[in-house]
């Protein structure tokens, strides 16, 4: 299984696979995003692949990372917009 982590960088965020990188992201949506089109490209090969992001726990019930609901940071990854409250 190819697992890419999504993880802060000292000069922003950056997509990890072993010991490799891609170039940093401004933004921690812009490195998930990109994440899973790699992920997605593999998988389409047949791969098993999965993607990790820091900060975020799968296993919380309330389905909050860092205080953005995963169904808003979701919308914004797949480049719509946010709904408003």
């Amino acid at each position: 299984m190819h697992t890419f982590k999504v993880v802060r960088e000292s000069c922003g965020w950056s997509v990890r696979l072993g010991d490799g990188m891609t170039t940093p992201f401004w933004g921690r949506d812009l490195a998930i995003r990109e994440a899973n089109s790699l992920c997605d490209a593999l998988r389409s090969h047949g791969q098993a692949a999965e993607v990790l992001i820091e900060g975020m726990n799968p296993a919380d019930p309330a389905g909050v990372a860092d205080g953005f609901a995963i169904s808003g940071m979701a919308r914004r990854i797949n480049g719509e917009a946010p709904a408003r409250r």
